[in-house]
């Protein structure tokens, strides 16, 4: 298997202990959310501030809930058994009070530095279902599952497209539940990283004055196999906050990665700029991309 990046462990926030313990309806409320994120920031002394404040709130709208882990919020209980307990036309993002909740704080915040954290297609069903199941359903019940994802790319492209139109400049996805070395290369083809190069095509047509940051382990898993290439692209700052800014303003370029996101410094002067490719294991008849295309 090919060398997957490591990661570094460079995210080193821990939630203010006076943000963790309130309610969460905070969640739906724009302007103590949005005071809290100034405190955040203002706190450990970042010029950035992280959207949401839950990890994965997609998964945590589309059934999961949240949960309050030591020093930070994330997902709750599989709501699921199996993917045939799932109803993916029931899926709505954009109708939740805390999706719109986020946008409306992009909106009000858009002048600062902000990134908005995305999870990839996989990742999201991870979080609705047990992942030893979702492994076992790829070989069991592919088309279920193809289904499932497809609707939840759908949701997601219309929830980054909303942050984009708020004034969002910079996205993160990451893919902690599917990627290589995680799935093995057959299904990261055929099933997590194709999902997330569905989502990936899907958005890219409105990126034109924002750059989406995938996760060093995604990015390299899908340059493992040949689903994007990578470049190198010069910058002028040694903030890689500063870089990621800098290329948001140019319409050619939309995807980056083999870094970490939360590393503040870059002396390289160099960004790794990625184009998606269908490469060698796909054909143009074979892999289509599109929500509603079938492969």
């Amino acid at each position: 298997m090919a060398q997957i990046w490591k990661c570094s462990g460079n995210d080193i926030r821990t939630m203010p202990q006076e943000l963790w313990e309130k309610d969460l309806s905070i969640l739906s409320n724009p302007k103590e959310m949005s005071e809290a994120l100034l405190f955040w920031k203002e706190l450990e002394n970042r010029k950035e501030m992280v959207l949401p404040l839950v990890q994965n709130l997609e998964g945590a709208v589309l059934g999961a809930g949240v949960m309050k882990r030591e020093n930070y919020w994330t997902t709750g209980d599989y709501p699921f058994s199996t993917l045939k307990e799932i109803e993916p036309d029931q899926f709505s993002l954009m109708k939740d009070d805390r999706i719109q909740a986020v946008l409306a704080v992009i909106k009000t915040l858009r002048d600062e530095p902000l990134i908005l954290e995305v999870e990839a297609p996989f990742s999201v069903l991870a979080s609705l279902v047990n992942p030893m199941d979702l492994y076992l359903s790829m070989q069991a019940e592919p088309e279920l599952l193809e289904n499932i994802l497809k609707r939840i790319v759908s949701e997601e492209s219309k929830y980054i497209e909303a942050g984009v139109q708020a004034g969002c400049h910079i996205f993160s996805m990451a893919e902690p539940a599917g990627t290589l070395d995680m799935v093995g290369e057959k299904y990261f083809k055929e099933c997590s990283g194709k999902a997330a190069v569905m989502l990936l095509k899907e958005i890219e047509g409105f990126l034109s004055d924002s750059v989406v940051h995938l996760c060093g382990k995604l990015s390299s898993s899908m340059i493992a196999v040949q689903m994007a290439e990578e470049e190198e692209y010069s910058v002028n700052s040694e903030e890689y906050l500063e870089n990621l800014l800098e290329i948001a303003k140019n319409p050619e370029i939309h995807f980056v990665g083999q870094r970490c996101i939360h590393q503040k410094k870059n002396r390289t002067g160099i960004v790794y700029v990625l184009k998606l490719s269908v490469g060698e294991y796909y054909n143009a008849q074979e892999f289509k991309f599109g929500i509603n295309q079938t492969t």
